[in-house]
């Protein structure tokens, strides 16, 4: 695991856990295996990523795994990297039809009125499709 200079200025970010290989979902074929939120910054990122590191690996073929950032700019008295989760993993369900394999809430998350007024979906998609198979 690499880890930045910048990652440390910010504590509540959104991480994806990304395969080398690509895994099998109803609706195609996608790196992710996990999206996730963090209030603690790297902490909490590297903890996720050893605890999801066994899951990851079961996958037939999977002997790497990277982590990405996502964030956004923050609003005041809005959770927006909560709301940036929620929005990422709304978009994967409409593209995959199911969740990550290693995410085991948000199966019913959608794309609402809320989530369209804080961010695009056009790019929540194509940062999603960056790991599209």
């Amino acid at each position: 695991m690499t880890v930045h200079r910048r990652i440390l200025t910010k504590d509540r970010v959104v991480y994806l856990l990304v395969g080398k290989k690509s895994f099998t979902y109803k609706g195609g074929r996608s790196q992710i295996a996990y999206i996730g939120t963090s209030k603690r910054g790297a902490k909490r990122i590297a903890s996720s990523a050893a605890n999801k590191a066994e899951e990851v690996f079961s996958k037939r073929g999977s002997k790497d795994m990277e982590v990405y950032i996502a964030s956004c700019a923050a609003r005041p008295g809005l959770p927006s990297w909560k709301y940036l989760e929620r929005a990422l993993l709304a978009e994967f369900v409409n593209n995959y039809r199911e969740l990550p394999f290693c995410n085991k809430q948000g199966e019913k998350f959608r794309f609402n009125e809320k989530l369209h007024k804080l961010f695009k979906q056009k790019r929540i998609y194509r940062l999603l499709m960056r790991f599209d198979a």
